[in-house]
């Protein structure tokens, strides 16, 4: 099925929903817009005001100056479209469009804002599935599904009851988050220490709960799909491209890449089972990914993502379109939707194993000025060179988030041998000799032989 023959299903399944009246989406790429104004058209909707947020009519309104985390650029989208209840220039913009506050809004992941004003949504998610998306919470789904995992322990600080259940050496992986606050985007609340007990961090005015966990060695891995309303898509297997920071125990999230083939099938079977596994235990729709260890003893999750992931920011617009609308469709318990599922999977499939370039994206911590700078590869490292040797290229950009380095690496020309959380390594090394990044130093974390699909127990 043809991406266009993909949108044209999807809106045959939303024209119940939309035909005749007027919409409003919220997504975060202007280049998606045109696409999301054909599918509603398609829908016979009598008009729509598609709003992207790096797009010039919201990013003219006031953000807080300076770099931000994944958590903290969410929160802010999240508080901008809270204005919508309120007098402001967002809400003033909207009401142009749409003075009597009638129109339906669609707003797509990662975004969930808790506030948009008196406007129905199409496709909000039911709050309880957040819960699990708490790493002291998750272990508890895990377990009631039947999918084996690591070890845990989890306890509040001051850890007065506690003690280290691990010899020195042994290497953990912690999760920290504030008592009664959200769970966390982008992996800044992770640390990993070598010495049996979770490394120290600067005190705080709050109580914080902690989860512990052994470090697993093994490929750091994401199962991603969609939860429909009767069927489960499961989209290509995700390598984690997080290299660890020794300075400072914590990991740098720099991207994804496909898993081996040779390893897809069975892993694509257990995000189907995990999808219907969601669906049964939670009445759970929309988009989803379980990030974990493939180990050689099978693939062991640690954390649950109840979203369309950042997989699909360097898809082609219209593919990532029809993944967002597809959520947002089977959130709204469209049935339709599953009509799509097929043809969603097989273009994902493509689009995310034939992509020619390994792409990473990661936050500067100093001032750098914007520049570019080709890269080839000699050796098992990268040089400098000229366009038309090219391997690559490392550059720095001014992002929704702040000043952030992207690299991206032709797949075809990575060296016999190098893995890709190798290169990432190389790559950033690279950006702070070439542009003074000033990332620092880099390690890959802990290799480990994959194994044969995970064994299920329990059931769903």
């Amino acid at each position: 099925m043809r991406v266009d023959d993909l949108l044209k299903a999807l809106a045959t399944a939303i024209r119940p929903k939309v035909a005749g009246e007027r919409a409003v989406v919220f997504c975060s790429h202007s280049a998606d817009k045109l696409h999301w104004r054909h599918l509603l058209a398609a829908a016979g909707t009598a008009d729509v005001l598609v709003l992207a947020f790096d797009g010039n009519l919201l990013a003219a309104l006031p953000r807080p100056p300076g770099p931000r985390s994944a958590a903290q650029l969410l929160a802010d989208r999240h508080a901008l479209l809270a204005t919508l209840a309120t007098d402001s220039p967002l809400s003033a913009l909207v009401n142009r469009f749409d003075p009597d506050r009638r129109v339906a809004l669609l707003v797509t992941d990662p975004l969930d804002p808790p506030v948009t004003g008196s406007r129905p949504r199409i496709g909000a998610k039911h709050p309880s599935w957040s819960l699990f998306e708490h790493k002291s919470v998750v272990d508890v789904l895990w377990d009631s599904i039947g999918l084996p995992r690591a070890e845990s322990v989890v306890y509040d600080e001051p850890a007065s009851l506690w003690q280290p259940v691990l010899a020195p050496g042994i290497g953990i992986v912690s999760a920290r988050q504030m008592c009664g606050a959200e769970p966390s985007a982008g992996g800044g609340d992770i640390r990993w220490s070598s010495a049996g007990i979770p490394s120290p961090q600067a005190e705080s005015p709050g109580r914080r709960r902690i989860r512990v966990m052994p470090m697993i060695p093994g490929v750091p891995c994401r199962l991603h799909g969609l939860v429909l309303v009767e069927s489960t898509v499961a989209f290509t297997p995700l390598e984690l491209l997080v290299p660890r920071r020794p300075a400072d125990g914590t990991f740098l999230c720099a991207g994804t890449a496909p898993m081996p083939v040779a390893q897809q099938r069975g892993l694509i079977e257990l995000t189907r089972w995990t999808g219907e596994a969601l669906r049964g235990r939670l009445g759970y729709r929309g988009g989803f990914s379980v990030d974990g260890i493939l180990t050689q003893s099978g693939f062991r999750p640690t954390d649950l993502n109840t979203r369309v992931t950042s997989a699909f920011e360097t898809a082609p617009p219209p593919l990532r379109v029809a993944v967002h609308a597809s959520a947002l469709l089977a959130r709204e318990g469209l049935r339709g939707v599953d009509a799509a599922g097929p043809g969603l999977a097989e273009n994902v499939h493509r689009a995310l194993n034939d992509a020619a370039e390994i792409n990473l994206l990661t936050v500067i911590r100093q001032p750098t000025p914007v520049a570019r700078r080709h890269v080839r590869w000699r050796d098992r490292g990268l040089e400098a060179c000229r366009p038309d040797e090219a391997h690559g290229s490392v550059e720095v950009i001014n992002g929704p988030r702040g000043t952030a380095l992207r690299a991206q690496l032709a797949r075809k020309h990575l060296p016999i041998g190098v893995s890709p959380q190798e290169s990432v390594v190389v790559a950033l090394r690279a950006a702070d000799e070439l542009l003074g990044t000033g990332i620092g130093d880099l390690q890959p974390p802990p290799a480990g032989r994959s194994a044969a699909p995970t064994r299920r127990s329990g059931a769903t």
